[in-house]
């Protein structure tokens, strides 16, 4: 309880994402922070997914162009090193990891628009993230106070629920002890 307001749990994982693909490109409203921090989080881990194998494939890839050379320059062939060329594997992880980045883009956009909305700030601050390089850490930084309580210009808060007619519930008092009547 915060003032005059119920605070609801705060959104676990899936259902965080459930909530971020359902409102897939709703810039309108308010995100809560779990919401928005869960979604990120997800982004990371595709990222991460996608990012260790193709760093591995590119170290190999390196390797096998820096001893193609030493067997060219060498007179051999190089024949053998050309079949294990991991080039379509790159590529076809390329292609997948740029689908899925396109996918989960726009929900995680109106996410953090959503989560600006929520501190009380402008969406238009997620321009900062998208041109600026680390500038783009600025809006970022502002998705992480916690929501305003009251409603704003962008709606109701989804985290807070006031009380009914705004009040606190008054603590129930135990039944004071009337004296005999005589």
């Amino acid at each position: 309880m915060q003032g005059n307001y119920q605070v609801k749990p705060m959104m676990g994982f899936v259902e965080a994402i459930k909530t971020c693909f359902q409102k897939y490109a709703n810039f309108k409203g308010r995100a809560r922070r779990s919401e928005f921090w869960w979604f990120y989080l997800l982004g990371c881990i595709v990222n991460c997914i996608f990012y260790i194998p193709m760093n591995s494939l590119m170290a190999k890839k390196q390797a096998l162009i820096n001893e193609g050379i030493g067997v060219a320059l060498g007179g051999g062939d190089i024949s053998a090193i050309e079949a294990q060329d991991p080039t379509n594997t790159i590529i076809l992880l390329c292609v997948v990891w740029s689908i899925i980045a396109l996918i989960l883009f726009i929900p995680q956009l109106a996410a953090m628009v959503r989560r600006l909305h929520d501190t009380g700030k402008s969406g238009n601050l997620c321009w900062l993230f998208l041109v600026c390089g680390i500038g783009g850490l600025i809006p970022l930084l502002m998705c992480i106070p916690d929501g305003q309580p009251q409603a704003n210009q962008y709606g109701e808060s989804p985290k807070y629920i006031p009380n009914q007619m705004g009040q606190m519930p008054q603590p129930q008092m135990p039944p004071q002890q009337m004296p005999p009547q005589v």
